[in-house]
């Protein structure tokens, strides 16, 4: 706690005008993350009642701060990303960019930048029914669309990250139309249309402006299509890379200097369109200027910036529960080693138990006096030779 102090002093006198003020919600994301997995703010026991049996698993903070967390959630998207995905269709990724000029006007102008998932979601599959020869009215695709505030280099960069399926679903019988030819260079005229269009409507730019706009890109705004190849577990891995992963992933961290108190990570800075070879450099920031820059671009609580269409958001309140419940599990499994849901020496269900923070310390000490700890689990002591 006393680091999350001494931030919150450095962040007021060094990135308050910069980034914007330190709220009581963002001081509550960091203080979860300086105390995630402590076991003593609770844990959960899956106990085995024929045998003792015991595994332990502390409380993660969950928050969308936690590197490890946030990692833990992408791995439970890989692996239950079937539950909403239809890997028999073909897929494709098409990234949603603005240029350098756009960005500016709509950093500080109070512009909500999840309209641009939708904005993108409409103008894929407008993309798609455009190439349709007939019925494109009853044609729906399915559509998982995330925002990412930002580069990997931590820099403001909105953009749309969009996994939808080639073909296209009549509504009512079901049937799988193959579409014809997509126009790939029309979506960049579409997307730029989209954006200055809604940028028009909210005001924030000017029918004169919105001109100037569209005679500097006499191209379009950039869009990038990639197709996903592979098997079945692979379109659902790349889908879960693409859509789950986050503003910043803990492995682009090369080094953390405790003493100069800096991290050092990579980023990609060039990705040639043609070849897909990535160029990477190096950026090593204070770790108060890191920490600011991930509170600046971490999602305001219950603003949701992955979103469905079509085939893909029909249920998906009842998927996404389920998808939740598996996550537990399979983080557990990868972590530890170890299931917690049965036990390793009789194969019967363990029954799950929670300790609050109050008992936790002292149920702690009172389950190693008892049990050692083998492979993940606390094995009971036994006393019989």
């Amino acid at each position: 706690m006393r680091y999350g102090y001494r931030f919150s002093l450095a962040y007021n006198a060094w990135f308050d005008s910069k980034y914007g003020k330190l709220t009581t919600e963002k001081n509550d994301e960091i203080r979860k993350v300086i105390e995630c997995g402590e076991f003593a703010n609770g844990f959960v026991i899956n106990e085995c009642e024929e045998c003792g049996t015991k595994i332990v698993i502390p409380f993660t903070c969950k928050s969308r701060l936690c590197l490890s967390c946030r990692h833990k959630s992408l791995f439970g998207w890989s692996v239950n990303l079937s539950e909403i995905i239809d890997a028999s269709l073909r897929h494709v990724h098409v990234t949603f960019t603005l240029p350098g000029r756009v960005k500016g006007m709509i950093e500080r102008s109070g512009f909500d930048e999840t309209e641009l998932v939708t904005l993108a979601a409409g103008v894929y599959t407008k993309l798609l029914r455009m190439s349709m020869c007939y019925d494109r009215t009853h044609m729906t695709a399915g559509i998982l669309a995330s925002l990412h505030l930002c580069g990997n280099s931590l820099n403001y960069n909105p953009h749309v990250h969009l996994v939808g399926t080639v073909d296209m679903v009549h509504r009512r019988t079901g049937e799988i139309i193959k579409t014809g030819f997509i126009h790939y260079t029309k979506a960049r005229f579409l997307w730029m249309k989209a954006v200055t269009g809604y940028l028009l409507k909210k005001g924030i730019i000017t029918p004169e402006l919105r001109e100037v706009i569209h005679a500097a890109y006499k191209n379009g705004f950039h869009v990038y299509f990639r197709h996903i190849k592979g098997d079945n577990n692979e379109i659902l891995s790349r889908t879960a890379e693409y859509i789950a992963s986050g503003y910043f992933h803990n492995s682009q961290i090369t080094e953390v200097n405790h003493r100069n108190k800096t991290v050092t990570f990579e980023y990609k800075k060039h990705v040639d369109r043609k070849s897909g070879e990535k160029q990477y450099a190096r950026m090593t920031l204070g770790i108060y200027e890191f920490m600011a820059r991930m509170i600046y671009f971490l999602p305001d609580k219950h603003r949701k910036y992955i979103r469905w269409y079509g085939l893909y958001a029909h249920g998906i309140r009842e998927k996404m529960q389920k998808i939740e419940r598996n996550t537990w599990k399979a983080a557990v499994e990868r972590s530890f080693g170890a299931d917690p849901e049965m036990c390793p020496q009789c194969d019967k269900p363990m029954i799950r138990s929670v300790v609050c923070s109050y008992h936790a310390i002292r149920k702690v000490k009172e389950i190693w006096r008892t049990h050692a700890c083998v492979h993940g689990y606390f094995i009971p002591y036994r006393n019989d030779p």
